[in-house]
């Protein structure tokens, strides 16, 4: 075992906050080989995919540095539109138990896709994943990207995101974190270009004894751009939460927009659920907005529901997926959201 300093906020607070980073004793397998991914899609003649096999180093915001064993490169070229996502899919098994993956997607000028990707593991091993996702969105394109990670509940997961948008593109991502004991993802935007816009929303779900650290960070650097961040989340038993949200409006982002909020439902007494929402600002024509709210289920709800001969149970259930459903509605794929929703009412107690 080691011991990592990892996820650190790009602005320091107080140290007695204990939020700044996340400390943690990590056993970090040795990488072998992983060869249980597919890629799918209607309109792979569309795209260029390359599959690169060799071990790379790679690093994130996250702080890890480690050799990948599964390398992808997509491009969208210019003023291509999928009408269908691409759905890339990591199923874990005895043998293939390590994944650190690098994915990059270009999307060229004025082009459209949305891309799937679905980690996936069905018994109770430990596995051991980390993600580097990168994406350079040039002028006039639009991406969404949903990563879900339902891999078995003893797993660490580590998600590193970094974006790079230009004039008047869209991007969109949606991320599910609805398994693994220790969930720690992070999130850059650099939004160089005017009239840009990104939208970032997650659901999480904490159980057990549970570690999960959220560090976002979107810069604001073009004219009349907007971002959102929304972030839904529960967690019981005695599972940790950690949030940290940086909207960052740089000099010349005059007119952008920005709103952040994050919402924790707290299941039981010993979870913990810490939040740092930040607002940044060196443009003075700009409009943020932040808010975070923790707690307990509102028992006049659970009553309410009860009156209608649902047990407190179910009816705890019923106001959690409730929170989570209008985000798990973008997911463009029946199959994925039906396994999210299973995965949260396995969660849940």
């Amino acid at each position: 075992m080691e011991r990592y300093t990892l996820n650190q906020t790009p602005v320091r607070t107080a140290r007695n906050f204990g939020i700044n980073n996340i400390d943690l004793e990590l056993d970090i397998p040795k990488v072998k080989e992983f060869d249980n991914a597919m890629i799918m899609s209607y309109e792979m003649d569309k795209i260029v995919v390359d599959n690169i096999g060799m071990e790379v180093k790679q690093s994130s915001r996250i702080g890890l540095e480690l050799n990948t064993n599964y390398t992808l490169n997509i491009t969208v070229p210019k003023e291509i539109e999928l009408t269908k996502p691409v759905i890339i899919n990591f199923d874990f098994d005895d043998d293939n138990s390590i994944l650190i993956d690098n994915i990059k997607i270009i999307m060229e000028k004025d082009s459209k896709a949305e891309f799937i990707l679905r980690y996936t593991g069905e018994n109770e091993e430990r596995y051991f994943h980390y993600l580097k996702q990168e994406t350079f969105a040039k002028d006039n394109s639009n991406l969404k990207v949903i990563i879900a990670n339902m891999i078995s509940k003893q797993s660490d997961s580590f998600i590193a995101i970094e974006n790079n948008i230009e004039n008047n593109a869209k991007v969109d991502y949606i991320l599910a974190e609805t398994s693994g004991k220790t969930k720690i993802s992070n999130y850059y935007a650099k939004m160089i270009g005017d009239f840009s816009e990104n939208n970032l929303k997650t659901i999480y779900l904490g159980t057990d004894k549970d570690v999960i650290d959220i560090n976002y960070n979107i810069e604001v650097y073009g004219k009349s751009s907007k971002c959102d961040i929304e972030v839904q989340g529960a967690i019981g038993g005695k599972s940790h939460k950690n949030f940290k949200g940086t909207i960052d409006f740089k000099q010349g982002c005059e007119k952008s927009k920005g709103i952040e909020n994050e919402n924790c439902m707290i299941l039981s007494d010993e979870a913990k659920s810490k939040s740092l929402p930040m607002l940044l600002c060196k443009e003075e024509n700009v409009e943020g907005e932040h808010g975070v709210s923790s707690g307990k289920i509102d028992e006049s709800k659970l009553f309410y529901i009860m009156t209608k001969g649902i047990s407190y149970e179910d009816s705890k259930k019923l106001i959690v997926k409730a929170n989570f459903n209008k985000i798990i509605k973008e997911i463009d794929d029946e199959d994925l959201e039906n396994k999210i929703v299973e995965q949260i009412e396995k969660g849940i107690f």
